[in-house]
């Protein structure tokens, strides 16, 4: 039975450095962003829109193995962070900058990039997702600003405080409950699960020998740093988590709390 790999590229991962290196010179690398027509002759099917559960029934032949990468949540909602400037230079380019906290209260609704947390694009690309996973309506009430009140009397709003504790508490319980389904439903599916401090350049390559998947990769290509690069050559510097305000880093270590407890728990298992 031929093998198949399957590679779910979650966003800001270091997966751009694997598809750079292989798709030029590999029409059996297919990158299914591009297109959805996969080959009889594919050995890789790799990008951001790789669903999990969905190829087995239309290759019932081949021996599927999943496999992806992930990288520090901190580290990688920096990198979304640092990647977003660098996207305004196309929509904003004689003001390029913006405020990490109006960034990041706003990153779930702006474009041109979603910033789903690692577990919660797992779970979108899970092919059963839908069966139970769980409304976020907590979030949407305070994007309406149904927390709010405003006194007509003295013409003033102030914030409903019990109604956003409790947005705020059944909020953390959806997100509880979402990263333990991915975690218990999505991540069986995966034989190997690698990370992006590590060399996934050569753990890649060392797969595709497991599996005897004979391709011919871009040497030269090791890393990719477009980010750092694009941001330099604008004369702006790459913003690292140690550099914002305590109270910015309390805020983010809060939101990324179920990721951050996503992400151990595959370390525990995959990293050796």
């Amino acid at each position: 039975m031929d093998n198949l790999i399957v590679f779910p590229h979650c966003p800001k991962t270091g997966g751009t450095t694997l598809k750079e290196r292989y798709k030029y010179h590999n029409k059996e690398f297919f990158v299914v962003d591009d297109t959805p027509h996969v080959k009889d002759y594919t050995k890789v099917i790799f990008g951001h829109s790789a669903e999990i559960g969905f190829w087995e029934k239309d290759f019932p032949d081949k021996n599927i193995i999943y496999m992806t990468c992930m990288r520090d949540p901190v580290e990688r909602i920096m990198s979304m962070y640092n990647f977003f400037k660098t996207q305004l230079f196309y929509f904003r380019p004689g003001n390029p900058d913006v405020d990490f906290y109006l960034w990041y209260i706003n990153k779930d609704v702006l474009r041109p990039m979603l910033t789903p947390k690692q577990y919660e694009y797992y779970m979108y690309q899970y092919v059963d997702c839908q069966k139970w996973a769980r409304s976020v309506e907590p979030l949407h009430d305070m994007y309406r600003n149904s927390i709010l009140k405003w006194d007509v009397t003295l013409n003033k709003t102030t914030v409903d405080a019990d109604k956003l504790a409790n947005c705020k508490a059944v909020n953390t319980e959806i997100q509880s409950h979402n990263m333990e389904m991915t975690w218990k439903h999505v991540m069986k599916h995966f034989d190997h699960v690698f990370f992006q401090d590590t060399n996934i350049v050569k753990t890649f390559d060392e797969l595709l020998n497991k599996y005897e998947l004979e391709m011919t990769p871009w040497e030269e290509m090791t890393i990719t740093n477009e980010t750092k690069y694009d941001l330099k050559k604008n004369n702006l510097a790459y913003v690292t988590f140690e550099e914002l305000e305590e109270d910015l880093q309390t805020i983010v270590l809060e939101d990324l709390k179920q990721d951050i407890e996503f992400y151990n728990r595959c370390k525990d298992k995959w990293k050796h």
